[in-house]
């Protein structure tokens, strides 16, 4: 053998030995899984894996939907419920998913695709800032540490491309490589962004906002903007109210007001209201805006509408999960689940 050619071996085994370590190191974790719990006994899980968990361990939103999504957001909220009634297996599940399914890693960072499909290419404040949470509390509740990693992953992420002048963004395109220019007050999840390291000047533009009685949702440029000119989703306007809450320490009067006022005259709170004439648009209600409520009031110590609440809440059927959307259901068992 010639003498030269033997170095060159030499490098071009252990060249092929660095592949194939970097490659083992950086698959998906494969570390033992946290201590089993003893999960708070409910049916909630026994009915979510039945009707909406997959084979793959995604979460559809309908029961055999003609046109299923697989969501990011129904994962985060899965999360919270599990770390609510103390379930380190389910969690785990739920981790794994996203790493097989969500987590993207690009030269840029680590990123959560807001729906699993091939071609997303976006993440979504709310999803990251409500799973990097739940993730860094479950590494603390769990005793497992993989969860805090992934966690500051995403969060260093989003610290990076989902702000602009201090301002959150609703999404980064990480194969484009474009922030949005716009922000739904709907996407601040403010005890979750607290936790993560976010301050007091990233919740300036829901500090400001103000309620007519309802509120603009979306701020972009510095100005504040209706999504729709006509009419107004109080699942939104529900999301608005609580983070302007939890960041203000007082309701929004305007918007607080028409609240206890369409429940003393109405009972109910529907699911849409005209813009100008602040009338119900159809009689539908929502399992969502209800659990929202329930919350709502809960956080401004309003035991009389709290009851109505909760009341209305409670006759919200859920059953039927061809009919039912996840987010609908696991919120209502969110609000109804004890400690």
């Amino acid at each position: 053998m010639k003498k030269w050619l033997f170095p060159l071996i030499v490098i071009l085994v252990l060249s092929i030995g660095a592949v194939f370590w970097f490659l083992y190191a950086t698959k998906s974790p494969t570390a033992e899984p946290p201590e089993p719990t003893k999960p708070l006994a409910t049916n909630v899980s026994k009915h979510i894996e039945k009707y909406y968990l997959t084979d793959e361990h995604l979460i559809i939103d309908y029961e055999q939907a003609d046109n299923p999504h697989y969501l990011a957001e129904s994962i985060g909220l899965y999360m919270q419920y599990l770390l609510k009634v103390d379930d380190s297996s389910r969690f785990d599940q739920m981790y794994h998913s996203l790493l097989d399914h969500f987590v993207v890693t690009t030269n840029e960072g680590t990123f959560l695709k807001w729906e699993a499909q091939k071609t997303t290419t976006t993440n979504a404040l709310i999803d990251d800032t409500r799973i990097a949470a739940a993730l860094l509390t479950a590494s603390s509740q769990f005793d497992y540490p993989p969860y805090q990693e992934l966690a500051e992953k995403i969060n260093k992420a989003d610290h990076t491309f989902l702000l602009s002048q201090n301002t959150p963004l609703d999404f980064y395109d990480f194969q484009m490589k474009k922030q949005a220019d716009t922000l739904h007050l709907s996407y601040y999840a403010v005890p979750e962004m607290k936790l993560l390291g976010y301050s007091d000047r990233n919740f300036v533009p829901l500090k400001k906002a103000k309620a007519h009685p309802f509120f603009k949702e979306i701020y972009q440029n510095g100005q504040y903007t209706e999504s729709d000119p006509k009419e107004v989703n109080m699942i939104d306007q529900m999301l608005i109210a609580i983070a302007y809450l939890e960041v203000n320490g007082k309701p929004e009067p305007h918007f607080d007001l028409f609240l206890q006022a369409e429940l003393d005259e109405q009972g109910k709170i529907f699911g849409r209201y005209d813009r100008t004439t602040q009338k119900a648009i159809d009689q539908m209600e929502s399992t969502a805006v209800y659990a929202f409520l329930v919350q709502y009031f809960q956080k401004t110590n309003n035991v009389k509408h709290g009851k109505i609440a909760q009341g209305l809440l409670q006759k919200m059927d859920t059953s039927n999960p061809e009919t039912t959307h996840f987010f609908d259901y696991i919120n209502k068992e969110l609000v109804l689940t004890p400690k």
